[in-house]
């Protein structure tokens, strides 16, 4: 990944010998005597839980509280949920481990009044997922589109009314989205990639309810039992003997935690080095928003290691750009767009967008003809790496042309056979240096390297020709549109080669989806037919959890839509999400969404912006 200049933490990870550890001599090493003793954690006071049953003064608030009755610790879930119930209306028998239903509302909810004081209840609603006891939005079981249920109004002994489901629906444990978003706290979690180049995220919901002072320890524990079905092949897990010996002490300066010693023992990654090294800066990136100086991590009560956020801290995470501070807030990405087939830079990037386009597109017929282009720049073995994909037309046909530099050199450009159709191209990154990315042509999904070979993908999860792919910062994580939906899918990286491992479909409101592309770690932004089914531009979680409407009504179908990912340690201070459509470009950046004449820089002459096609950014 490309990493600006910046100095280095104060202090560097101090390592002392664990057993069966390994730590090698040259690391930095500064023995700090035994673990620590570790009590319980201290408290920093709960946050709201769902509201009670008898809380709601209206039918539609009864109902709102009802779909939230669950939300909160999973060991008081079937205790919350029954409560809602007249003992005729409960089920039988509630498994409360067998997850959360979680559904999106179509609309708002229907009352049909039976007789008076009491209503069916319909409600019409999308299957998101199984919300699990570790805080993981797991693939939809079920497939039902609406429920009904019964309401009425009961009086207890002192008088009181309150209102109380008679006739429950039949899947138990249903949760709304707007439950989710009210009661729990987004999380995310880091696992190695299998290959262990780069940490990968793993989205969790953490319940507010829980005491402030457990929350930390709550991290541990879900690291310690791996990662969500989805992520699993895809990474490297801990033994499945691992455990966390005791609670995190929390709020304190430096977070300590204690795990056994099979937590040292790595079942499934790549062969060779340390485990508890990644493990420590794993623990870190996981724990960070609860971090103040640094982690120590004691196996066993043996030796200890103090992890900080240093060098190799932020070089954990590919999706990483610049450690925290000044220079991460004023970072604004390189913004492009084409102009009669030629790559121009446009104002809004940094320094007004007049700096030369990088060497290995000026060379002779390089920046020539092109239709859709991705760049790409990350510090490789070799240097500062920069690499291009650009398609283009030659004898009726669709061809990429590839081209990639270290520092102002340049190799030659190579071009790949020819399709009938071809889309957006994107670089797989974390590493350049393996020189392959991805694109679609004639409606699949392929495989290409530097050097201008395309190999088919094998897509058998997904139902549907693909029209759309993008790849997340890491490299392992990518979305595809099918049949205008949108998957998200796992990839094993094997030097040059890349397989899928897992594939899930992304529920959101958003039909007939054009275009994808990655917004955060963790989120999508998706282009196609919002809910005034007038085109529209919506940000969702890759779990399809939580979604949130950016921009509607843009004036015609969406062709291309591109984003660049939010730093994990900083958000964007400025919008990054381009697109364009018929006749038109648009970045949001500015205080006029489309593109003039005067935002593209190195235009000759006047600029007609109907020529102004797909812009792109520069992923560093």
């Amino acid at each position: 990944m490309r990493r600006r200049a910046f100095l280095a933490a104060a202090a560097v990870a101090v390592t002392v010998g664990v057993t069966g550890c390994g730590i090698p001599d040259e690391s930095k090493v500064s023995d700090i005597g035994p673990g620590p003793e570790f009590g319980e954690a201290r408290t920093g006071g709960a946050g709201a839980g769902p509201p009670a049953r008898e809380s709601a003064t209206t039918k539609e608030m009864f109902v709102t509280n009802f779909l939230a009755a669950v939300a909160g610790e999973p060991n008081k879930r079937a205790e919350r949920f029954l409560s809602y119930m007249t003992e005729s209306a409960r089920p039988d028998k509630v498994d409360a481990d067998a997850g959360v239903n979680l559904v999106r509302l179509r609309k708002p909810p229907v009352f049909t009044e039976l007789e008076q004081g009491s209503w069916r209840v319909t409600i019409d609603v999308v299957q998101v997922g199984v919300l699990d006891e570790r805080g993981t939005v797991a693939q939809a079981d079920l497939k039902r589109t609406s429920y009904d249920f019964e309401i009425a109004i009961q009086s207890s002994e002192s008088g009181t009314d309150s209102y109380i489901v008679t006739k429950a629906p039949v899947d138990p444990m249903l949760m709304s989205t707007e439950a989710l978003e009210l009661y729990f706290t987004p999380r995310t979690l880091y696992f190695w990639s299998k290959d262990g180049a780069t940490l990968l995220p793993d989205e969790r919901y953490m319940p507010k309810e829980l005491d402030e002072g457990l929350r930390p320890t709550r991290i541990v524990e879900w690291v310690v039992a791996g990662a969500s079905a989805w992520l699993e092949p895809a990474v490297s897990q801990l033994s499945d003997k691992a455990r966390n010996n005791q609670n995190v002490p929390y709020p304190k300066d430096q977070l300590e935690v204690a795990l056994n010693a099979a937590a040292a023992e790595q079942t499934n990654g790549a062969e060779g080095g340390d485990v508890v090294p990644k493990l420590g800066r794993q623990l870190l990136w996981s724990l960070r928003p609860y971090v103040k100086t640094g982690l120590r991590l004691s196996i066993d009560g043996g030796r200890s290691l103090i992890f900080l956020k240093d060098d190799e801290f932020y070089g954990a995470n590919a999706a990483n750009r610049v450690p925290e501070g000044p220079e991460q807030e004023d970072a604004q990405p390189e913004r492009f767009a084409l102009l009669d087939g030629k790559i121009h830079r446009l104002r809004e990037s940094p320094g007004g967008g007049v700096q030369q386009l990088p060497r290995m597109l000026l060379s002779n017929g390089v920046n020539e003809g092109i239709l859709q282009a991705a760049l790409a720049r990350e510090d490789g073995t070799e240097g500062l790496r920069t690499s291009a994909a650009l398609v283009f037309q030659q004898n009726g046909e669709y061809k990429l042309r590839l081209v990639s530099a270290v520092g102002d050199g340049a190799n030659p450009a190579a071009e790949t056979e020819g399709f009938a159709s071809m889309g957006r191209p994107v670089w797989l990154k974390a590493s350049l240096d393996d020189g392959i990315g991805l694109v679609v042509a004639n409606k699949r999904l392929y495989q290409f390297t530097v050097k201008g070979g395309m190999t088919p993908v094998d897509l058998s999860s997904v139902v549907g020709e693909i029209t759309d792919v993008s790849a997340a910062a890491d490299g392992r994580r990518i979305a595809v549109v099918a049949k205008g939906r949108v998957y998200t899918l796992t990839l094993i990286r094997d030097e040059d080669k890349v397989a899928v491992e897992t594939a899930r479909l992304v529920p959101t409101t958003v039909r007939d989806v054009s275009a994808v592309d990655w917004s955060e770690e963790t989120k999508l932004v998706v282009a196609g037919t919002g809910l005034d089914d007038k085109p529209a531009v919506w940000e969702v979680s890759i779990d399809g959890a939580v979604e949130k409407s950016q921009f509607s009504d843009t004036g015609g179908k969406l062709q291309h839509l591109v984003a660049y990912p939010d730093d994990p340690v900083s958000a964007s201070v400025s919008s990054t999400v381009m697109y364009s459509r018929d006749g038109a470009a648009f970045d949001l950046a500015g205080d006029k969404p489309g593109i003039e004449a005067s935002d593209v820089m190195g235009a000759e002459g006047e600029v007609d912006l109907s020529r102004v096609t797909a812009p792109f950014f520069l992923l560093d």
